[in-house]
């Protein structure tokens, strides 16, 4: 097991108290910002935490005082994470957990003195219905996968550099290259980073996979709440999950912004959600969501906007 002096960092606080039923002893730092939405800039530290906290603030409607104090409080941390004597990644494989991994292995690359570090990272394991995250597992399950850890190497740190710098950039083709090629040194990270590029806009259609996956339910299934919605598209249609509530809101969002869904009033869960005749043309092909989107997005450091070039995937 570990003892007093490890620091346990994951992206979310969903294995905090499970972690500590377990018998773990560690300090416990909750990294999470959600780099596969909104911009992820090659900026100054100080700018691109503000440019990070203006997105989630906006985004997903944050109390603005409570959302800064608790990032910045998470990146100062972080900056002292290295006092810890040895320190233990817990990820999955999805895009969320992969990228913000990535930034983790960047930032302790340029460390002239680390401690040690090592990696729980998994992709699956005997849940029901399925396995969708570490949150799911209980205290002998987190022990099951703890014994199977595996030393964070220099050829893994080198990896978070070369991702990270991909992710800034403005456009797909380093990133590409990266998914192409393929991460055997941190398998999980090439297959998060084609679902990540999914989110292009398509060439057909200009839909991202998100929004074309959310529309197709909708012109099967019939008007649903967005709650319901947002079930179906967890558990049955998208290939790799990886949005939280408050990110898909942030997603579906911009499809009745722009005319593709139709919303009733009132919370998000609730709110009945029904495919518009534009929607459809965007679906089948016969209209191209750019240009009818009404606000910018970003895909890592790519702009994706109808005042722009856009680049676009395959399908």
């Amino acid at each position: 097991m570990d003892d007093s002096q490890t620091l346990h960092i994951r992206c979310g606080s969903d294995i905090e108290k499970t972690l500590k039923a377990a018998g773990f002893e560690g300090a416990f730092l909750d990294f999470s910002d959600p780099f596969c939405q909104g911009p992820v800039l090659d900026l100054p530290q100080e700018k691109f935490i503000e440019a990070r906290l203006d997105f989630v603030i906006s985004a997903y409607g944050l109390d603005p005082v409570q959302a800064r104090k608790k990032h910045r409080l998470r990146y100062a941390k972080l900056a002292n994470a290295a006092a810890y004597p040895k320190i233990v990644l817990w990820f999955e494989h999805d895009s969320y957990d992969q990228l913000i991994l990535m930034y983790l292995l960047r930032h302790f690359a340029v460390l002239e003195e680390r401690p040690e570090i090592e990696l729980v990272c998994i992709d699956d394991y005997p849940v029901e219905p399925k396995f969708f995250g570490l949150g799911q597992l209980g205290p002998d399950d987190l022990k099951t996968i703890y014994a199977a850890r595996q030393p964070v190497t220099d050829a893994m740190l080198k990896l978070g550099q070369e991702v990270w710098s991909a992710l800034q950039e403005g456009t797909p083709f380093s990133m590409v290259r990266i998914a192409q090629k393929g991460t055997p040194i941190v398998p999980m990270c090439a297959p998060a980073l084609m679902r990540h590029l999914k989110e292009l806009p398509a060439k057909s259609s200009g839909l991202s996979l998100t929004e074309e996956l959310s529309l197709k339910i909708l012109a099967e299934r019939g008007p649903i709440t967005a709650g319901k919605l947002f079930g179906m598209l967890m558990r049955d249609a998208e290939p790799l999950p990886y949005l939280g509530d408050q990110m898909y809101w942030y997603d579906l969002g911009r499809l009745v912004d722009g005319g593709a869904v139709d919303a009733s009033a009132g919370d998000w869960p609730e709110r009945e959600m029904a495919i518009t005749d534009l929607g459809r043309a965007c679906l089948e092909g016969r209209a191209d969501w750019m240009d009818h989107v009404t606000c910018e997005r970003y895909v890592g450091g790519i702009r994706v906007a109808s005042d722009t070039k856009v680049f676009r995937r395959q399908g």
